[in-house]
């Protein structure tokens, strides 16, 4: 069994988005290379040291808590076309600038297969994009688990990404609460 949902997402981003926002952005939709500003997070790991790979030595800090130092993670991690695994098609990132509209406005479409290890990484970019689209219905996407037939559409509302399901708007797969 398997946890892939389908995402597809296609907007309309604000065409004054600073280049280093741009450049932020280009790394999570795997289109480039990650900027410099981003840097090493200290990341405390007292609880999961067992769960540790082989590449994540942990040291003490001055605390005595065991950490990590790593990179954040991107969105996506290759933004080029590639076949999908779970669901039929191709997934993709493409942000390209609508200059031929007289606004300067950037199109962003990305259909994606996500796993639940890539949820957090998932929601602050559509929290960052919904806060900086062009206008507030430049916005369309839907989200699917693989094996169902019908795709829940997206919106943004108050700022935030929701999805509609049975009449009311909820959070999207990757904000739902872990069922435990």
């Amino acid at each position: 069994m398997s946890d892939i949902h389908e995402l597809m997402v296609a907007m309309d981003l604000r065409g004054d988005l600073p280049e280093t926002e741009l450049a932020e952005l280009r790394w999570h939709l795997g289109l480039g290379p990650r900027p410099e500003h981003i840097t090493e997070q200290t990341i405390i790991v007292n609880e999961v040291l067992d769960l540790l790979d082989d590449e994540q030595v942990p040291a003490r800090d001055e605390s005595g808590n065991w950490v990590i130092k790593e990179f954040p993670r991107p969105a996506w991690e290759d933004g080029s076309p590639y076949a999908a695994t779970k669901i039929p098609g191709a997934g993709c990132s493409i942000l390209v600038r609508a200059d031929d509209h007289g606004d300067g406005r950037w199109a962003l479409t990305c259909r994606w297969e996500i796993h639940p290890d890539g949820h957090a990484e998932v929601a602050g970019l559509l929290g960052w994009l919904a806060a900086r689209l062009h206008e507030n219905e430049s916005f369309f996407g839907y989200q699917r688990w693989y094996e169902h037939d019908e795709p829940e559409l997206l919106s943004v509302l108050d700022g935030k990404v929701v999805t509609c399901r049975e009449g009311a708007f909820v959070p999207p797969f990757w904000d739902e609460p872990a069922m435990g």
